[in-house]
């Protein structure tokens, strides 16, 4: 091989090794900037996130207040409830207690009545 051979073959090499690079820069800057939109969407997340959990605490602690509230009424559990509402009470109770059914036992057809 002759040194104009070896020059033009060096030549071709560092043309595709320029290639690759600006490929690879071009590559590093899309990636830059996935990584700079998931980083505000990250963010819109966690202050989601952290609304849900602020919620969630005023909801519960509004559920706590309106059972204290009702827990201070003397003689409520004393009261007979008409005997149509009992069946529907007791399914609450089931459904608060955790002994209602089971997700494999519903229907669509149920749940469309």
């Amino acid at each position: 091989m002759t040194t104009l051979d070896k020059v033009q073959l060096l030549e071709q090499r560092i043309i595709k090794a320029t290639v690759l690079i600006r490929n690879l820069e071009k590559k590093i800057e899309e990636l830059n900037d996935e990584v700079e939109v998931l980083s505000v969407h990250n963010e819109e997340l966690q202050r989601y996130a952290d609304n849900f959990s602020a919620d969630s605490k005023l909801i519960e602690e509004s559920i706590n207040n309106a059972l204290d509230h009702l827990g201070s009424i003397q003689g409520l559990d004393d009261i007979e409830v008409l005997d149509s509402l009992s069946g529907d009470l007791e399914t609450a109770d089931q459904f608060t207690g955790g002994a209602g059914l089971a997700i494999d036992e519903v229907s669509l057809d149920d749940l469309v009545r």
